[in-house]
């Protein structure tokens, strides 16, 4: 069997494989190479993945994740995927590769990410040709569930939340200045605990304030990302991630507003990369 992984910034789904079974898939945490250490992904693989699917047979992975770019991240996640499958062959891409090949399968096109981070790039079909850099939640990652909540939290902060909205914040979040920075600052997932504040936005999308945060985010991704490519107006865009799909209407808006055609949302790219390895004899 293979081993297909699907690393984001907050989880990770894996689903082994062959030319007649599946385990279906399992989840895990994020295990971008940047923030995790090959222990981590050793001990998430033998303690709770390999576990969960009964032990299968694994010759082979192919893992995509967020942070898997340049040779050293490449190497981290082979060493710490061998320390737990000793032998077998390792297959590392980026997680922008893996959401084309689940989306697009051998077509090319544009591909969008937009998660708790973000990226896009264009894939001819076999390979990622042209990516503006998401250079991550401090300098990019724009209409990212990271950068959606750091303007929330700076707003609540500020007092810029409207009144009512900073009350029920406070009340539902304690909120309180130190501990935020605290956890912003010097926490081990940064991204992932302001991530987790966009909840907040999409159980009160309906409120002016919070639909507008979310509008000029996604226009700071489409101005500062996707106009950078080029494209004539019309350009068919496929996305996925969890804050494109639960805020996909005012994403199709946004995009529409600046001649872009979303022909597609999904949450995640795992059952398109399923299909892809079995059409493509990946097996």
């Amino acid at each position: 069997m293979i081993l297909i992984a699907e690393s984001g910034g907050t989880k990770t789904n894996w689903c082994a494989m062959s030319g007649t079974s599946e385990t279906g898939v399992i989840q895990s945490i994020g295990l971008n190479p940047n923030f995790v250490s090959k222990d981590t992904i050793r001990e998430v693989l033998t303690l709770e993945v390999l576990p969960a699917m009964n032990y299968p047979a694994i010759r082979e992975v192919w893992f995509y994740g967020a942070g898997c770019a340049g040779e050293a991240m490449i190497r981290k996640v082979q060493e710490a995927v061998n320390s737990a499958l000793p032998g077998i062959m390792v297959n590392v891409f980026s997680d922008l590769t893996g959401a084309a090949r689940g989306l697009l399968g051998k077509n090319p096109g544009y591909i969008c990410m937009i998660g708790t981070g973000s990226n896009s790039g264009y894939y001819d079909g076999r390979q990622i040709t042209f990516n503006v850099p998401p250079l991550g939640f401090i300098l990019g990652d724009e209409g990212s569930g990271a950068a959606l909540g750091k303007k929330l939290i700076a707003d609540f902060l500020r007092g810029i939340m409207p009144g009512r909205l900073a009350d029920e914040f406070k009340s539902i979040y304690g909120a309180e200045k130190d501990e935020i920075v605290s956890n912003v600052y010097r926490g081990v997932f940064p991204s992932r605990y302001i991530g987790g504040f966009v909840k907040f936005l999409n159980d009160h999308i309906a409120e002016s304030y919070c639909r507008e945060l979310v509008e000029s985010s996604f226009g700071e991704f489409v101005r500062r990302n996707l106009l950078l490519y080029g494209t004539p107006p019309g350009t068919r865009i496929e996305v996925t991630g969890s804050v494109a799909w639960h805020f996909r209407d005012i994403l199709e808006e946004v995009f529409k507003s600046y001649g872009f055609v979303v022909s597609s949302v999904c949450q995640g790219p795992i059952e398109g990369l399923i299909r892809y390895h079995k059409e493509n004899s990946l097996l």
